[in-house]
Formats: C-alpha cells, structure tokens, sequence
C-alpha cells in the first residue's frame, strides 16, 4: 500500500473517532445531562490514554526530546497534529499542536465554538491519562475560539 492510501485511512479513521466521541456524548447527555455526560466519557478516555502512556515511561522522568519524538509525532510522523515545540530542556517540553484532526471533524460538521470547546476538554483526557501513566506532570491550555491551531501542551517532570 502506499504511503498517501496509509495516510488518509489513518485521517478517515481520525475522522470518525472524532464523530464517535460526538455521538457517545450526546447520548449520554441526552440520558444523564451535561455534566455526568462530561464525567463519563473524560473517565473512559483518560483509561484509554494510561494504555499509550505505558509506551513512554522510558522517557520518565526527563528524556523530554525523546518523549516528544514519541509523542508529539503519533501516529503518523506529525502530519495530521502538525506539532510545534515551543520549549524542550530537562525540566519540561511545551507542545502547540497546530491542527487537530478532532477539532477538524466536529468544525466540519458545524458544531459551535462551545461545543467545540467542551468536546475538546473531554478528549483532552487521553492526554492527561497517557502523562500521568508515562510519569509526567501535564497541564493543558485548551483551544480557545479565534486562537490558532489547537492546545497547547506543558509537560514537565512529576512532583
């Protein structure tokens, strides 16, 4: 197969990810409301991030370039996240993903800036999961609307 087929799968499969926490979180919002419906698909998707962040514990607790070679670059070599590394010493990494395949995907579908921001904040907790299981600290700056790119990454050694 080539690279090119590779890439869009890896897009479409991105895509539909994306359309799948939309649907899961209408649902449960529609039966619990809003914030239980927050609280259940932030708990399931920070599970999921702990299973990526046993692949990096090797980097614990200061190897931070290979950590964003590991990271920032998943799973495509950067293309569908367009990585930008702000900061990278012993202490800590900074990350500003510039695009978000997530993000793409509920804009294109017209979801509001609210909407974005909380399903933003929701999928922010894979994330969090894979830090906190590879031994890091993170703290996330959401995306806000008329920013550029998506959110941006602090992670630093874990206290």
């Amino acid at each position: 197969m080539s690279e090119i087929f590779e890439v869009s799968r890896l897009e479409e499969a991105n895509h539909e990810r994306a359309l799948i926490y939309y649907d899961i979180f209408k649902e449960l919002e529609k039966r619990y409301g809003k914030i239980e419906a927050i609280d259940v698909l932030r708990k399931a998707l920070l599970k999921r991030g702990r299973e990526f962040g046993k692949t990096l514990k090797k980097f614990s607790p200061d190897r931070f370039e290979g950590l964003y070679n590991a990271f920032a670059f998943a799973p495509d070599g950067g293309k569908m996240f367009s990585p930008k590394k702000l900061k990278c010493n012993n202490e800590s990494l900074e990350i500003k993903f510039m695009s978000c395949p997530l993000k793409n995907a509920w804009q294109g579908i017209g979801l509001n800036n609210e909407e974005l921001c909380t399903l933003l904040y929701c999928a922010s907790a894979l994330d969090e999961g894979t830090m906190e299981e590879a031994g890091f600290h993170l703290k996330i700056e959401q995306w806000k609307p008329g920013e550029e790119g998506c959110c941006r990454l602090k992670i630093s050694k874990k206290k």
